[in-house]
């Protein structure tokens, strides 16, 4: 049985209760839910995944730990600019003394006024394999998020449509790519007997580039240039504040009418754009122009640094951890396609076989001799097709679920 109280203490068995300074505390049998308030709480928040991950040697093979300073500011609603349109709570469950999960609920205003909807959205969840804990953690969410005049809950998203998304239910023989998420496959199971359905699939295509004729898409691609009189360039990392706001512009205009998508504002957009800075080769990142020097296309890849940060055990930016990481990286051999954009007047034109081939002959040129185009809505055809058109074989799959609350 569950009981509706109000009182400070935070522990109480068996009870579902609410704090009066708006602390959402819940108790089930003895499964007790705490909120994180503090620096030090939210750091504990971050590293119970290694808890999850380190027992179990496949789940460790494959699992490429978070880098903690990020998460840290990611998760920090003074200094992330989501927060200046959006509010967010983290939760921790907790049971015998002992922290057995956790998650994050977000309320996204900027979302509700784009999409006209009251969904909230559930992000950064970690569990043990235990259904009454992850029931305990989605109530506690729902219950924050209902409080917030929201009626539905989606997730996970981490804490955006435009950062992390999606949980994965096939490709788990493989590590995932930058920015991609990882979890165990008993997390959907959590998630389906805790009543949530799948909400939208996502795919992440995988592309050998030696299997793709170069030679023809080159070809391809100087055709659609000549005939519709348009140039292409690499980033030019000298004028990088004016280049991200043409990327920014075409972005933003792209991906307006996709599922999910909530244009990024300027202070988003710059502070993605300076932390991803030192890890940008300008090589890699295109636009195409049109006859007036007009950006009317774009397409941004980064290498899988994933690939070394797998060996520092998030913290990259300690001393040894600095080393491995340089030490590691120096043999990055795959990178990942993160978004591409054409304005849409420009749409079905065949500017996307520029940018594949420019990506192409530039990773086959340097050793880059695999990527990632990810994430694509299963239900985007007009992606899928382009991903097989080059060869792209769809090896990791994601769902990213939905409850009535």
């Amino acid at each position: 049985m569950i009981h509706i109280g109000w009182q400070e203490s935070i522990f109480v068995t068996g009870f579902l209760l609410f704090n009066p300074r708006h602390y959402p505390i819940q108790t089930i049998m003895s499964i007790e839910i705490r909120r994180v308030n503090t620096s030090r709480e939210r750091k504990q928040f971050i590293k119970f995944a290694w808890k999850v991950y380190r027992k179990d040697p496949e789940l460790n093979r494959n699992w490429v730990p978070p880098v903690i300073s990020d998460y840290m500011k990611t998760l920090d609603t003074e200094r992330y600019p989501l927060y200046e349109h959006a509010d967010l709570a983290m939760f921790t469950a907790w049971k015998d003394g002992v922290m057995v999960g956790t998650i994050a609920a977000i309320h996204n205003h900027r979302h509700n006024e784009v999409h006209q909807d009251k969904v909230g959205f559930w992000g950064f969840f970690e569990c043990v394999n235990d259904q009454k804990v992850a029931d305990a953690l989605f109530e506690a969410a729902a219950m924050w998020l209902k409080s917030k005049g929201l009626d539905t809950m989606r997730g996970p998203v981490s804490p955006s449509m435009n950062d992390q998304c999606g949980m994965l239910t096939k490709g788990y023989d493989s590590p995932p790519v930058f920015l991609m998420l990882y979890n165990p496959p008993y997390y959907n199971d959590l998630c389906l007997n805790s009543g949530h359905k799948i909400g939208q699939e996502l795919l992440a295509w995988y592309i050998d580039q030696k299997m793709i004729d170069i030679g023809r898409l080159s070809r391809i691609a100087q055709h659609v240039l000549k005939r519709e009189g348009l140039t292409v360039r690499d980033m030019d990392m000298k004028k990088y504040d004016s280049e991200v706001e043409k990327i920014r512009e075409i972005y933003n205009k792209a991906w307006e009418k996709n599922w999910g998508f909530v244009p990024m504002t300027d202070k988003e957009f710059e502070f993605m754009a300076k932390s991803l800075k030192p890890l940008a080769d300008p090589h890699f990142i295109y636009f195409v122009e049109d006859k007036n020097g007009k950006a009317i296309g774009f397409s941004l890849t980064l290498p899988d640094i994933n690939q070394a940060l797998k060996h520092v055990n998030g913290n990259p930016f300690t001393p040894w951890g600095l080393v491995k990481y340089l030490w590691y990286k120096r043999n990055i051999s795959m990178f990942r396609t993160i978004t591409m954009g054409v304005l849409p007047e420009y749409r079905n034109k065949g500017i996307d076989s520029i940018m594949n081939a420019r990506i192409s002959e530039y990773g086959g040129k340097y050793g880059l001799f695999a990527s990632e185009m990810s994430w694509v809505l299963k239900s985007n055809e007009a992606m899928s097709k382009l991903a097989k058109v080059i060869g792209g074989v769809p090896y990791k799959e994601y769902v990213i679920y939905e409850k009535a609350i």
